[in-house]
């Protein structure tokens, strides 16, 4: 056994214990009784699962599922050592722009990063919550408007809501409504994944259990995803919060397939540190990293499918602390193979605020860290003996055939970045500024809408009316 061995082992053994002796509270009596005729232990609104028990439980749950799209191209296998890029997704409340100045988010910026995304060839999964928008109602009916809308933008697979019984019920209706299918068939071919987060330390809250009761019910994949912070919500020791992100996971996935066998569900975690100067979670840390690491091992070692990543940190603005601390947390997720790498562009401010500027920086952090993982080919062409002999001691490749034939494709090309000299009178700031915006341009002019026949736009429309929303109303604001 290695050192990294040992380390999962005894991480795992704790937890072992911890889910045993100390428990994991349900703030739901539904899922407490499901529990206990499953054979668990009950008390005090807290299961208590032996080793046995709860290794069982977890072995149902799927190694890999595919989520499927509404454009079969976008469809995504998760688990293995595919991985799948997901834009952020936090419900931000605020916009920032390339100054750190924030402005609340509306719902016209959710549909401008609906469509960046679907304008995006790394991403593959739209929707959800990217944004909070201020002009609209905050309640039950805000995720099944946002649903709406995405429908209209984007044919890529589809992210859910923050939770709650009433928007769970009424996603899945849209679902059934927008893929001419019933429960059943939902369950055969997975629509949408969904967050349920714990409630550290060792609990989970009613409303995140009510969201896996409805889409593990109807067979929808979803993220069981503890956000310990050490020295807060968990020890401030890293390996005794990672105990607790253990536990919570594997227990929200045991429950899982206690409501239904084979229900698609990936172990997540987004725990990391705090600043225990000011108790501030700081997610762009060398913890946040060192917790994917983890995240991603332990997983693997259960077959299951993991998430962590991405592009974190804790700037207030576009910076160099940005781009250091997103470009830590996203290599090690791509390097440990999470499988579904969240929050892979446009945060900042500890999920404080998206940014537009900050979207198109990460997606080139991406492209890098692609290049990069690839690394080399060592075949007959890319070692260009023949070229090397054809030049010789003391000649140039520049005018070569070999670098004509291969310079588009051998080089990693950035769209931001700033090479060579810049033009008389034109700062760095300006230039790497209107390089970006030309970035953020292309896309925004790349996006073209999905067709959606007229008669599935009337369904949608009247499924909509059912639930008390003016599907009419949402799409006037469509083009503002």
């Amino acid at each position: 056994m290695n050192a990294i061995e040992k380390k999962l082992t005894d991480l795992d053994r704790a937890s072992m214990q911890v889910a045993e002796t100390q428990g994991v509270r349900l703030h739901h009596s539904k899922i407490l009784e499901i529990a206990r005729r499953c054979g668990i232990r009950v008390q005090d609104d807290r299961v208590f699962f032996t080793q046995e028990q709860l290794k069982q439980w977890v072995s149902y749950a799927p190694p890999t599922f595919t989520l499927y799209a509404r454009n079969p191209d976008h469809n995504v296998d998760i688990g293995g050592d595919h991985t799948v890029h997901v834009s952020y997704n936090s419900g931000f409340p605020f916009i920032a722009d390339r100054e750190g100045r924030r402005r609340p988010a509306l719902f016209s910026d959710y549909i401008a990063f609906l469509k960046l995304v679907h304008a995006t060839d790394l991403f593959h999964i739209n929707g959800g919550v990217m944004v909070t928008p201020d002009d609209l109602e905050n309640d039950d009916t805000l995720y099944p408007s946002l649903l709406y809308t995405t429908l209209h933008h984007t044919d890529k697979c589809l992210f859910g809501g923050m939770g709650g019984k009433a928007e769970s019920e009424m996603t899945m209706e849209l679902l059934k409504t927008a893929f001419d299918t019933d429960k059943k068939g939902l369950a055969r071919t997975p629509r949408i994944i969904n967050l349920v987060s714990s409630l550290s330390p060792l609990a989970f809250d009613e409303k995140m259990l009510d969201t896996l009761l409805v889409f593990a019910g109807h067979g929808q994949p979803v993220i069981i995803s503890p956000a310990v912070m050490a020295g807060t919500t968990g020890p401030v020791t890293l390996a005794g919060t990672i105990v607790i992100s253990h536990v919570e996971s594997l227990v929200g996935i045991a429950l899982s397939q206690m409501i239904r066998k084979g229900t698609p569900v990936v172990y997540g975690s987004a725990t990391s540190g705090t600043d225990m100067r000011s108790g501030a979670f700081t997610i762009g840390s060398p913890e946040s990293a060192l917790a994917v690491k983890y995240c991603a091992r332990l997983a693997k070692m259960y077959g299951l499918p993991c998430r962590g990543g991405g592009a974190l940190n804790d700037a207030k603005k576009i910076s160099i602390q940005a781009g250091i601390e997103s470009t830590m947390v996203q290599f090690v997720a791509n390097q440990e193979k999470i499988n579904f790498n969240f929050h892979s562009a446009g945060g900042l401010d500890t999920y404080g605020a998206m940014s537009y500027e900050k979207y198109v920086v990460d997606l080139d952090i991406l492209e890098r860290i692609r290049y990069f993982l690839a690394d080399i080919d060592t075949g007959t062409d890319q070692l260009a003996l023949d070229v090397i002999a054809e030049v010789g001691a003391g000649g140039q490749f520049l005018t070569h055939m070999h670098t004509a034939v291969n310079c588009r494709r051998a080089s990693f090309i950035s769209d931001i970045s700033l090479q060579g000299a810049l033009p008389e009178g034109m700062s760095a700031d300006q230039a790497l500024n209107e390089k970006i915006e030309k970035k953020i341009d292309a896309l925004m002019t790349r996006y073209t809408p999905p067709v959606m026949r007229p008669e599935k736009i009337k369904a949608l429309d009247a499924c909509m009316q059912g639930f008390g929303i003016d599907a009419d109303a949402l799409k006037q604001k469509f083009s503002r």
